[in-house]
């Protein structure tokens, strides 16, 4: 895939991680206000957000959830390394069902009450299943991009 692509690509998950950070924003300057209810009403497409699962800082909380939250960070933060060319192929499927199984416990076990809800364990599950996720979406826009150009 070409460097403009892959900048694009990365671009765009980066301003959409960016909206998911919007109060946090706010809190900075106040010229990012505007954006808030749009940003919202966006974030409430993909994401259930339930306020006690939000992610709570100093300036604002997060437009999804921690689950969520850690799914577009771990695909940031792959975008970022196939910046570098480093993403090469697309693993097998299997290494995408070993990184969903974290998240498929935890959503399990928290239905069944064996435990509390944890954010952190909920962003840690999100993160690898994103990162893992990634490498899939990845795969799929070049073979996209390959066809198209035939």
């Amino acid at each position: 895939m070409s460097v403009p692509f892959r900048i694009l690509l990365f671009a765009v998950l980066a301003l959409w991680c960016a909206g998911i950070f919007i109060e946090w924003f706010v809190g900075i300057h106040e010229n990012f206000l505007f954006a808030l209810p749009f940003l919202q009403k966006s974030y409430s497409l993909v994401c259930h957000q339930e306020h006690s699962k939000l992610i709570f800082f100093e300036h604002g909380v997060t437009l999804t959830c921690a689950r969520c939250t850690g799914i577009y960070s771990g695909m940031l933060f792959i975008s970022f390394l196939a910046l570098f060319g480093i993403v090469k192929k697309r693993p097998e499927i299997k290494f995408l069902f070993i990184a969903a199984a974290p998240m498929a416990a935890d959503v399990i076990l928290y239905s069944l009450n064996v435990y509390r809800y944890s954010k952190t364990a909920a962003f840690i599950t999100g993160l690898l299943l994103g990162s893992a996720g990634f490498l899939y979406l990845y795969a799929g826009l070049k073979n996209l991009i390959a066809e198209l150009k035939k």
